[in-house]
Formats: structure tokens, sequence, C-alpha cells
């Protein structure tokens, strides 16, 4: 605990990254419930793009199946607030003109979080598909309320990097594993410690919840312990994997995203369209041996892993799936579009003095960016962006930023990592440039977004 500060205190005991991961994100989820979807933005949370495609994809996929009246059946695991499921129904609902393929929907959200549901079940657009989709309470045990070889199509977004992790660091021919302990500062938390630390322990989740924000506080010490993995599951896979790496760069082991595959696996009907999966982390095994490349991110307290995707190639073929097909995300949109894409954020990256700008310049430049594109960017939904100005914003800024606020076209980008066209930047080129874009600059941020670290869009199929 050296050079830490004399007032954190443990909330436990050194233990196995996934056992204090999962035990921190129960809390997250749990005392936030629905203003989850406050906290962090997913490329589904307010976009239709994405979802649009995974929904043209699904239909040209189904189309070549086998004619039937049967009932397909699709489940979204990690319902989010709603928008993935009502965006892939609208645009399948529009597409599907002679309705082979959407009168035989049946599309079920599938959460752990009754406070989600609730939210998304009084979600408007959803509530248009009321006859096409149910959503359900259920975690990995009631699964198996739904029948084995059933289930046409699975879909998820971003839920395998929070699922239980381990990480594995190699050096010469010795495998260690990462432990973690969490500490906090009791001057953080209003009760005294003797309270609160067994409420913490016991994720008591309704107390915890009566409390100020405190998970972001944690300070998180981590040591290194030999061990063998030869119990582990898929044992043969991830030494295989570790076979091709370098020593010193810790790796993660998604063990509970090996869970949803073999899950996955079991409910999947023969002639389905297989499980998608989206979510950040290495495409290749080139990109898991990058040295430095980050292998977890906290958000508020949310501790996440990167998703080790060529693990879980291995991982998927092992279980007995026959295909899979990975690519980056912004990749698999392109090809729906028949344009590259890039997020608004992405794009404001590129300006060249974003690195010099302080916070309320960035957000001044965001708006003005959205603006740019008003009569040009043209969304099927109306959605109002709201953007505070941050905490601390001198008072010209504020005026800017709302008066900026203010003329955001309802119609327009929903989202600052909304996906935009190539083409809807090329008619923006001019107002863009007038803001400092470069267009070199801008042209590039279509290949920078292939990192180490990326966005994948990932599908196996049995």
């Amino acid at each position: 605990m050296a050079g830490m500060s004399q007032n954190l205190l443990p909330l436990g005991d050194f233990l196995p990254s996934d056992k204090w991961q999962t035990h921190v994100n129960a809390i997250f989820y749990g005392t936030l419930g629905s203003g989850i979807h406050d906290h962090f933005q997913t490329y589904v949370s307010r976009d239709y793009r994405l979802a649009y495609s995974l929904a043209e994809d699904f239909y040209r996929k189904a189309l070549i199946q086998e004619e039937s009246s049967k009932t397909l059946f699709v489940l979204e695991w990690g319902v989010g607030n709603g928008n993935l499921a009502s965006s892939f129904l609208d645009r399948l609902k529009e597409i599907d003109e002679n309705g082979v393929i959407y009168p035989r929907i049946k599309y079920i959200l599938c959460d752990f979080s009754p406070e989600i549901l609730k939210a998304v079940k009084n979600n408007p657009r959803l509530q248009k598909h009321q006859d096409r989709s149910a959503a359900i309470q259920v975690d990995a045990e009631s699964m198996k309320c739904f029948k084995p070889n059933s289930v046409f199509k699975i879909i998820s977004n971003e839920i395998w990097d929070d699922l239980a992790c381990k990480a594995l660091l190699l050096d010469e021919d010795l495998i260690y594993e990462e432990y973690l302990q969490p500490l906090l500062d009791p001057t953080q938390i209003p009760i005294q410690w003797d309270e609160f630390l067994p409420l913490f322990n016991q994720k008591n989740l309704e107390r915890l919840s009566e409390f100020p924000p405190f998970l972001g506080n944690i300070k998180w010490e981590r040591t290194y312990q030999r061990v063998d993995i030869s119990d582990w599951p898929f044992a043969r896979e991830i030494q295989s994997h570790l076979d091709q790496l370098t020593d010193e760069n810790p790796i993660p082991i998604n063990l509970g995203a090996f869970e949803t595959l073999e899950t996955a696996f079991n409910l999947l009907a023969e002639n389905s369209l297989g499980y998608t999966g989206m979510d950040y982390g290495m495409l290749t095994v080139e990109d898991v041996k990058v040295m430095g490349r980050p292998y977890f991110n906290l958000y508020g307290g949310q501790y996440t892993f990167m998703v080790n995707f060529p693990l879980m190639e291995s991982v998927s073929k092992a279980i007995g799936f026959s295909d899979t097909t990975k690519q980056y995300q912004h990749h698999f949109v392109e090809l729906q579009l028949k344009n590259p894409v890039i997020s608004v954020l992405e794009l404001l990256q590129s300006h060249p003095k974003i690195t010099m700008m302080e916070p309320w310049e960035r957000d001044v430049l965001m708006l003005q960016t959205l603006n740019t594109f008003n009569g040009i960017y043209k969304s099927p939904y109306e959605n109002q962006i709201d953007y505070p100005p941050i905490p601390g914003s001198p008072k010209k800024f504020i005026k800017k930023i709302e008066a900026l606020s203010e003329k955001l076209d309802p119609y327009g980008i929903p989202d600052t990592v909304a996906y935009i066209t190539q083409a809807e930047i090329f008619l923006a080129g001019k107002k863009l440039r007038k803001l400092g874009y470069k267009e070199n600059r801008m042209r590039d941020a279509f290949t920078n977004f292939a990192q180490p670290v990326s966005f994948v869009y990932s599908c196996f199929e049995k």
C-alpha cells in the first residue's frame, strides 16, 4: 500500500480480479437502476444506424432460410434503454414490405434488473411493437425457461466487458493471475465505517443506493500471484492463446463472456442466424500483443475489461460453433450504408487544436460541429440532445453553450457518439473547415479508429 493516502481503508482482502469486478458492478447497476442510461453512451443508446444495420443484415439472411410459418425468436441480452430493439424492429418492419419476416418475429428483451426493464417497457418507440416484443427478467439460471435449439437469433451490445474476467500475466514460462483490493476513504461515506463495511460486502443494494455515489472514489491496489490454469474452463484454448503472446502484458480472460457463448449455443436452433455480440476490445492476436494497450477501464466505479476477441473465437470453436465473423464495428455499419462511417466524437478528435482546448471549449466545438450538420443529417426520430455546461465553465462559455444547444435540430444528429458518413462530412466540409477542421485529418479519422482496442462486431454461428 506504499504511496497511498493514510485515509484509505481496505474494503476487503486481495481477491482475483473477477471477484471484485463482478461485486462492484453488481452494486453499480443495482444502485443506479434505470439511471444507468445517463451514465454513459453506447452506439445504440440514442443512435439508430447500428440497429438499422443489424436489422438489414438479419432480414437479408432470414430470407434465405427455408420458408416457414414458425415464430422466429430473437433474444436481446442486456437491453439498455430499449433503443436497439425499437430501432431494429422499426427498420425490419419498414424493409419487410411483403410481411415475410416481421410478422413472425418475437423479440424478447432479457435483463436481470427490474428497474431497467420497467423503463424499457415505457419506451414509447418500443410500445409500437407490443405484439412483436416482450421484456422478461432473467439471469443465467432462468435462461433455462427457453427451450434448447429454439432461438433464431441472439444479440448483445457491450455486456461482455462487464462480465467476470480474469487477467493473466506471463513471465517466461510462468503464469501469474491478477489480484485486486479496493480501498476507500471513510470520509466519503455518510455512516461509520464498521456499519458500512458489511453493507458493501453483502451488496445491500437498498441501503447502498441511499448513499451519495462512492464507487468512483474507490482506489484499486493490484498484485500478481502464481496460478495453475489447468482446471480453468477452456484451459487448453487459454494455454494455446498464451503461447502466442509476449511477457509482461496483462491478458484479459473473459470467462463470463465464454458462459454467454455456451448458453447461446444451447439455445440457438440449427438453422439459426447465430449470436451477434458487439463490444470494445482487441480484434486480432496482434492487437493483444501490443505492449501498453489498456486491458480494463473504470467508469464512475464500474469496472470493465476489454474483450479478447481472438480467444473468444477459439473458445467458440471448442463449444461447437462452426463459423465466426469478427470485424471492426465501423466496417459492419459501412457495409450496410455503403459509405464509410465514424462517430461525431472521432471527428471532433481529429481537430488539430482539440488537445489544447479547455473542457468548455471542447463543448463549444462539439455543439458547433453538431449544428454544422443541421439540414444535412436527417434522423427518422425526433430527439433533443441535452447538453448542459459542465461545472466550472466560465459564464461566457455557459451562455454560448446554452445558445448553441437551442439551435440543435431535433431531427439532426442524436448523440455525440452517433455514426456519421463520409458523404455527410463532405457536404458539411466547407462549414467544418471554418471551424478549424483540416481535410487530411478528417480523412485520416476514417482509418484511425482501427486501434489495438476498438469497437468490434462479432457473430458466432452453429
